[in-house]
């Protein structure tokens, strides 16, 4: 029986007059029934489809351990893209706002000032004091500074865009006691999980692994499948991240994908994690059936996130030479399988957890920032919709021609301490991530 928030959720999905698509299940293949991994349960994964009318929003999805839970996270996502598109803030010109009441760009960690001297660059991003900024308030004391508008919405709210908006840093949860903080919480550990995989695959390094139980790598192996885990947790960060890496055959092919997740304990990010890398699974094997004939196959080509997720299905050839799987070695970690399980934090629980988090990343120099982006039709449906943002960490691109190598970027001893480099600089092989 569906609860009253779940009842409100479903509610805004209709053909007609929805304001997203209805959810659908993505059926899974026999071979990605990879129930002894979860405890005999089965993995649902849902969809809501792209809107052809807005062009910003993307097929959103969802996977859980129930089809209702599945179809519920698909809507919610589909209405945080929504949201974030759509939700109506003030914008100021530079020139209007004290200089110690902004961050400009060069405060973020974008791109580097070689990158954006080039010619064919996308977004050489030249500063004038009519560029457009909207206000965001710092979580450890709710300052309000100015920040460029492309970093908070999806997309700019007036004039042309500057640099690429990022879906990293959004996260909605059930307008309940405490959901506002768990949004914040989520998104916040989306950001340290993305600084963690894009330094890591940016600079070359080689992968921690962490000791997976036994009977899961007999089960995998049975398959025709691999299957490891990552340890790539920073030195100053409180929560783990966790990245599940490996493939399925299907149809005679291959697939390679990655699932990543941080959470405030290491056997809920591996949990996560592996529930990402099977929706990965289902959706590579998806789009390539589908699109397989017009996907990109090298690098350089690569401009969308789904592309990623496809790629090294398309050329499973270069899967082994990426420096995480050439360059791994044994972290001294092992995860029983009693320690993996979905602890899911309760709402009551996310302030404190987000306050002991702040406090860690503040001490390593790290500030984080936040801004609510609920519409009015989005809050009808019972959810929150937060972003937060930080200008220290690294985000993950999309397009393979503006990789984000600006500020700390190549920090490896800062947030590895005593890791290596492996090749040349930046990675040219793309990250897998979807």
């Amino acid at each position: 029986m569906r609860t009253l928030s779940d009842h409100l959720l479903h509610s805004v999905a209709g053909a007609r007059c929805g304001v997203v698509l209805p959810a659908h299940a993505l059926q899974a293949e026999p071979c990605d029934d990879i129930g002894p991994l979860f405890d005999g349960l089965r993995v649902h994964n849902a969809a809501t489809p792209a809107d052809p009318a807005n062009p910003w929003q993307t097929a959103s999805g969802a996977v859980a351990l129930d089809a209702g839970g599945a179809a519920s996270g698909a809507i919610a996502e589909a209405l945080e893209r929504i949201a974030a598109a759509q939700a109506t803030f003030e914008v100021r010109p530079r020139r209007e706002i004290p200089a110690d009441a902004r961050l400009d760009d060069a405060k973020f960690a974008l791109f580097s000032d070689a990158q954006r001297a080039k010619p064919e660059f996308p977004w050489p991003m030249p500063q004038t004091d009519d560029d457009l900024l909207a206000e965001v308030h710092a979580l450890r004391d709710n300052r309000a500074v100015w920040v460029p508008q492309e970093l908070v919405g999806l997309g700019p709210r007036q004039g042309e865009a500057r640099m690429p908006s990022t879906s990293s840093g959004l996260a909605a949860w059930r307008d309940t006691q405490g959901g506002p903080w768990l949004a914040v919480l989520r998104a916040a550990q989306e950001l340290l999980e993305r600084d963690a995989l894009a330094v890591t695959w940016s600079n070359g390094l080689g992968g921690r692994t962490v000791e997976l139980p036994a009977e899961w790598r007999t089960f995998v192996a049975a398959r025709g499948g691999t299957l490891s885990a990552f340890e790539l947790t920073q030195h100053w960060n409180p929560h783990p991240v966790v990245a599940v890496a490996g493939s399925l055959p299907f149809e005679g092919r291959p697939r390679y994908v990655m699932g990543i997740a941080c959470r405030a304990h290491r056997g809920e990010a591996l949990h996560k994690a592996l529930l990402e890398w099977v929706q990965a699974l289902t959706f590579a094997a998806w789009l390539v059936g589908r699109q397989g004939d017009t996907l990109p196959r090298t690098p350089m080509a690569l401009r969308r996130f789904d592309e990623h997720a496809a790629f090294y299905t398309l050329r499973p050839e270069l899967w082994a030479q990426t420096p995480l799987h050439a360059h791994a070695a044994p972290s001294g970690l092992r995860i029983d399988a009693r320690d993996v399980h979905a602890r899911s934090t309760p709402a009551g629980d996310a302030a404190a957890q987000l306050q002991t988090l702040n406090a860690a990343l503040g001490h390593a120099g790290i500030a984080l920032f936040y801004r609510e982006l609920t519409t009015r039709d989005v809050a009808a449906a019972g959810l929150r919709v937060m972003r937060v943002l930080s200008p220290q960490l690294t985000g993950l691109h999309a397009d393979e021609r503006a990789p984000f190598l600006g500020g700390r970027c190549r920090d490896v001893a800062w947030r590895y301490p005593g890791a290596a480099s492996h090749g040349a600089w930046p990675n040219p092989l793309p990250h897998p991530l979807g």
